[in-house]
């Protein structure tokens, strides 16, 4: 436990191993600490300095030879409830900064977010589950994304949303077209929250972006492989009108249960 709160107060492992050496142990040299602790001499510098600069640990200087010890319990009270003092006054703030934005009295800019490689890419997408009960939109080349993507991901994706309760309505080129049969976790209905159109065959697209709230993400094909998300209403309300109008001249997909209902009833 004492790990713990040693690390909510900003100390790493290494350092928090020394100080609470220090602490039970009493003063000691570099030598003798680094044998006792098992951290090796380079890395111990750094933390004892780290942790001198912080104030939890005290050197001093006698007959040519220098240790360390632990500063006293005051000290180090003092230097917590200096800690807690600021989060709390940071927690102040920022709660007034979000009281000012929900009141219209900061601007809201648009914020966009780069992501570049595949695993940087996935975290772009979780970035939706975040958020619950909320309806979304995707214009989405599935065939493209699984090849970016992988499956496993997209099952852990739509299981997850299904959870929190996130609907979406996407849009598939028809190049891009996958059987579903193979692909459970692109079921459709009210128990999969998601409903999939087919677009007319003169659209197609290989990257795709998915709506949700305020946001957009896009993502692009395997030859790319990046995605960025841009916080904007605007951007968001543009694309949604865009969305609608493709969504009303596209074609519906149905699905057999029979097809996914192995995958729902692996959802807890």
């Amino acid at each position: 436990m004492i790990d713990t709160t040693l690390q909510n107060l900003g100390l790493h492992e290494g350092e928090a191993q020394a100080f609470l050496f220090l602490l039970e142990h009493g003063a000691q040299t570099a030598g003798n600490l680094a044998k006792k602790t098992g951290i090796s001499r380079p890395s111990l510098y750094g933390f004892l300095k780290k942790l001198q600069a912080q104030g939890f640990v005290l050197e001093s200087q006698k007959n040519g030879i220098k240790t360390f010890q632990a500063s006293s319990q005051e000290k180090i009270l003092a230097i917590v409830n200096e800690r807690a003092a600021l989060m709390e006054k940071g927690k102040s703030d920022i709660e007034k900064i979000f009281s000012q934005m929900h009141a219209g009295a900061l601007p809201r800019n648009p914020k966009f977010q780069l992501f570049e490689g595949k695993e940087s890419v996935r975290q772009a997408l979780n970035d939706i589950l975040l958020h619950r009960n909320m309806e979304t939109k995707s214009f989405w080349p599935i065939k493209t994304m699984i090849s970016v993507l992988g499956e496993d991901f997209f099952r852990k994706l739509n299981r997850e949303r299904i959870k929190r309760n996130i609907y979406i309505r996407a849009i598939w080129p028809e190049q891009q077209r996958v059987d579903i049969r193979t692909h459970p976790y692109l079921g459709v209905g009210e128990k999969f929250h998601r409903e999939i159109r087919v677009a007319p065959k003169e659209i197609d697209f290989e990257m795709g972006y998915w709506i949700y709230e305020n946001k957009v993400v896009f993502l692009s094909s395997v030859k790319e492989s990046f995605g960025f998300i841009v916080e904007s209403r605007e951007l968001a309300d543009m694309l949604s009108t865009q969305f609608n109008m493709i969504w009303k001249v596209s074609k519906k997909i149905s699905v057999p249960d029979s097809y996914t209902q192995g995958f729902l009833d692996d959802i807890k």
